[in-house]
């Protein structure tokens, strides 16, 4: 114990004098950057790279921000460690290919706040609103994956051993379960989100469905608790592919036809690169991606007491991010059944090709829908641009009863 007391002791006092002896240089740099603020604004900045939903979130909406508001009188510069302290090494390298990146930033970050005027020179990589894209930036930029050309190839290749040929359709399944974290944090307790967690082998019916019109399903993931108990040449458990890599994970969630997830972290890189995305068993509804193509079929809540459903307005004012605080409200937390996550499905594939041809805002569910949230309190703290293809699962709405949308 004393010898690990005495290498933590050691290896801060060795980044302190790293910091210190960078100041030389540092301090300089940054005087000359308040200098020139008239002429140019530079600011300095690091995005959160330890968790690939915030990463891919921030990034991707910080991309689409300086596209769609560029300006010649602002210069970023952006701190992020070795590609292997990230996340996900290759959406480091995205990173590194969108925006200006260089690790003497870190020094620059430090230093400025001992200089007056600090505030005007930092760039925060998350918004007053958290990694959420409220003024719809993504889809005003329509961003593509900046992809080599062998990198295609390299993925391409790769799909092909499965039987896949280029145009074929496939789809992304992200299942949310606690191993990841455990794994990736250990000693942190992350069981309070255990409201999120679904079981797998729930979803076999609808990645049945799937495989049976021709398309490929590839369930996604990383340190998973369970493989799927289900076989066919057009279905891959990718989670547990030994030559599954971080390239991969960013290629298939950026190219597949849409995304079928319970809301994790990866699937942000689905929305970065505008794929819709089919939202079962999510909670909580007050979270949604307004922002985004996307269909949602939330867990069933009910009053323990009573079993009766909560109202969607209900829904709204109970949303927690901490299962401990349904059971105090004695609200019961219920998943879906394999048959509900199957229609869901069935009506995710018409409502994305209905949607090409149709205006969802003659959807008067859909209406009433966006009309109950937007009146919620709570709205504009997690809400502004709405995407015109935001919907609420019709096939949930038949299952509950006719007061969940009353107003």
């Amino acid at each position: 114990m004393l010898t690990c007391r005495i290498e933590i002791i050691k290896r801060r006092f060795k980044k302190a004098l790293i910091h210190l002896l960078q100041g030389f240089w540092a301090i300089p740099v940054l005087i000359l950057i308040r200098i020139v603020r008239p002429i140019v604004l530079i600011r300095v900045g690091k995005f959160n790279y330890e968790r690939i939903g915030h990463f891919a979130a921030d990034v991707g909406r910080w991309k689409a921000q300086s596209l769609v508001e560029s300006s010649n009188r602002k210069v970023d510069l952006w701190y992020l460690p070795a590609d292997s302290e990230c996340c996900n090494e290759y959406w480091a390298q995205i990173t590194r290919r969108w925006f200006r990146v260089h690790s003497l930033v870190q020094y620059l970050i430090f230093w400025n706040r001992m200089i007056p005027s600090s505030e005007t020179h930092i760039v925060r990589s998350k918004s007053e609103y958290g990694s959420r894209d409220v003024k719809g930036f993504l889809e005003q930029a329509r961003l593509k994956l900046p992809s080599t050309l062998d990198e295609e190839q390299r993925a391409q290749k790769w799909m092909s051993q499965f039987g896949w040929r280029d145009g074929d359709e496939f789809v992304c399944l992200m299942v949310r379960d606690s191993t990841y974290l455990g794994n990736r944090f250990p000693g942190n307790d992350y069981g309070y989100h255990s409201y999120r967690d679904t079981d797998i082998q729930t979803y076999i019916r609808g990645i049945d469905y799937l495989t049976s019109r021709g398309t490929y399903v590839f369930r996604m993931g990383k340190d998973m608790a369970n493989r799927v108990n289900f076989s066919h040449p057009r279905f891959i458990d990718y989670a547990f592919r030994e030559d599954r890599s971080d390239f991969l994970d960013v290629w298939l969630f950026a190219n597949c036809r849409f995304c079928i997830t319970t809301g994790s972290g990866p699937d942000t890189i689905s929305d970065v690169f505008r794929r819709p995305i089919l939202f079962v068993n999510f909670l909580p509804l007050q979270h949604i991606w307004s922002w985004s193509r996307t269909i949602y079929y939330p867990k069933f809540l009910r009053w323990k007491r009573s079993d009766r459903l909560l109202s969607m307005n209900q829904y709204l004012d109970f949303s927690f991010l901490h299962m401990g605080n349904y059971d105090k409200a004695e609200i019961k937390v219920i998943s879906l059944k394999s048959q509900e996550i199957e229609a869901a499905i069935k009506e995710t594939l018409i409502w994305i090709e209905v949607s090409k041809l149709a205006n969802f805002d003659d959807n008067q569910l859909r209406n009433k829908y966006l009309q109950i949230l937007m009146s919620h309190p709570r709205f504009l703290a997690h809400h502004n641009f709405i995407h015109p293809q935001l919907t609420i699962a019709s096939s949930f709405l038949a299952l509950v009863d006719e007061s969940f949308l009353d107003l």
